[in-house]
């Protein structure tokens, strides 16, 4: 007699799940951005953050007045979020093939220097070991921490464990300061006379439009040896290229080394107790079907049914790349499937790329990274936001860190590659 009521019960978080992220992120695109001036820096807040904040402060509210209502949430928006973030990064890949013939043309120095998106982790992970972060500092210094970042730690660890915990303290802070300090970082990137505004262009794309704007964009306005197009041209293919260096370097490489670092006799020192702790899971509320038709309501309702084609194309993949996923296991993750078998859908040439762009391109990509953050924002557990409020200042620390890794990196591998080449400028 349970099991007719589990399946009432997971029907109605479904209904009321999927209304709430739909109204949230409806209600914010409509809102638009906020940009506040400091000084003569602009600091944009995109819709993604507000849907986010909203959703966290509606969970957080539930969970103190209901918490086993709140723990039933968190199950089926877990679930929610495991076929959403697919979704999200097969249309980023779309967009990768798209901008291939740009990557292409950039020549080595921008494949060669993506890999220094695994600088984050060189500066940031000590601190975060030092800070007291726990196995949260694993989530919070693989990765600039943008949504790619979070469908890995999602499919990888579970969005409501330790990892989960500090890939959003990163996503927060970059949301919030990430743009101004990128664009502080392209000030002091070009008054050092190692780096040419090639190399500093290319560094940065890091897998987020605000920050990549900002930072190009201060970039241009300083620079004396490099157009302003082209230097937009150089960060915007080096950004679309970081959703699939993300991946495919935090799967094989940034997460595999952290793990066995964090396992060391001098981590085990520096471990937060509270990190380590495992919340009890509640129990799977719904099957993948009622998320699947959970997920289509919500794309439908929030970008429209003019982009209803796109949207079927792209669940069909994603559903496609997640039974790839389920056969290959950790050594290929889904969500690097995602971006392969997105970007081969617009790869130019190809019979299929021209139609597939058309009908694809009208899923806007910030629009659905916006309902992917309000899903997040239900995934928030009380146990977490203990470990942000335990982290406080130093989260901010660590992910400063993280993005100035990151970016002088990158600029180092492009500038040896291109001094190599002999056309460094």
């Amino acid at each position: 007699m349970s099991m007719p009521s589990n399946a009432k019960t997971g029907t109605a978080v479904a209904i009321a799940v999927t209304t709430l992220c739909a109204l949230v992120t409806v209600g914010t695109e409509y809102a638009g951005a906020l940009e506040l001036r400091i000084g003569t820096f602009a600091l944009v807040l995109l819709p993604l953050f507000f849907a986010f904040v909203i959703t966290v402060a509606i969970n957080m509210s539930l969970s103190w007045r209901r918490p086993d209502a709140a723990a039933l949430i968190w199950s089926f928006t877990g679930q929610l979020l495991q076929l959403l973030t697919v979704v999200f990064v097969v249309r980023a890949g779309v967009v990768l093939g798209a901008a291939l013939p740009t990557i292409v043309e950039a020549g080595p120095a921008i494949l060669v220097q993506s890999f220094g998106k695994t600088g984050t982790a060189l500066l940031a992970f000590p601190a975060a070991l030092l800070l007291g972060f726990g196995r949260a500092s694993i989530g919070a210094t693989f990765s600039v921490g943008r949504e790619p970042s979070i469908a890995l730690v999602t499919e990888r660890y579970g969005i409501s464990g330790p990892e989960g915990s500090g890939v959003l303290a990163t996503y927060i802070c970059g949301t919030l300061f990430g743009s101004l300090f990128f664009s502080a970082l392209a000030g002091v990137g070009s008054a050092i006379p190692l780096f040419s505004s090639t190399a500093l262009a290319m560094a940065c794309g890091v897998g987020s439009g605000g920050m990549t704007i900002s930072c190009a964009g201060s970039l241009a306005h300083g620079s004396r040896d490099l157009p302003q197009d082209e230097i937009l041209a150089l960060a915007t293919a080096s950004d679309v290229l970081t959703y699939v260096t993300t991946v495919l370097l935090g799967t094989f490489v940034v997460l595999p080394v952290l793990e066995r670092l964090y396992r060391s006799p001098a981590a085990v020192r520096n471990r937060l107790g509270s990190g380590d702790t495992v919340e009890a899971k509640a129990p799977v509320v719904a099957s993948q079907l009622v998320a699947c038709l959970a997920v289509t309501v919500l794309l439908v309702v929030t970008l429209g049914w003019r982009a209803a084609p796109g949207l079927f194309v792209l669940l069909a993949l994603a559903f496609g790349v997640r039974i790839l996923g389920s056969w290959t296991g950790r050594f290929v993750p889904t969500v690097l499937w995602a971006a392969l078998v997105g970007a081969a859908l617009t790869v130019p040439g190809l019979p299929w790329s021209a139609a597939m762009l058309r009908i694809v391109s009208a899923v806007d990509l910030l629009t659905l990274a916006t309902a992917v953050l309000s899903c997040v924002g239900l995934c928030v557990t009380t146990r977490q936001l203990r470990i942000l409020r335990t982290l406080s200042w130093r989260a901010v620390v660590v992910a400063l860190l993280v993005f100035a890794g990151s970016f002088f990196t990158s600029a180092l591998l492009a500038q040896a590659v291109l001094s190599l080449g002999g056309f460094a400028r």
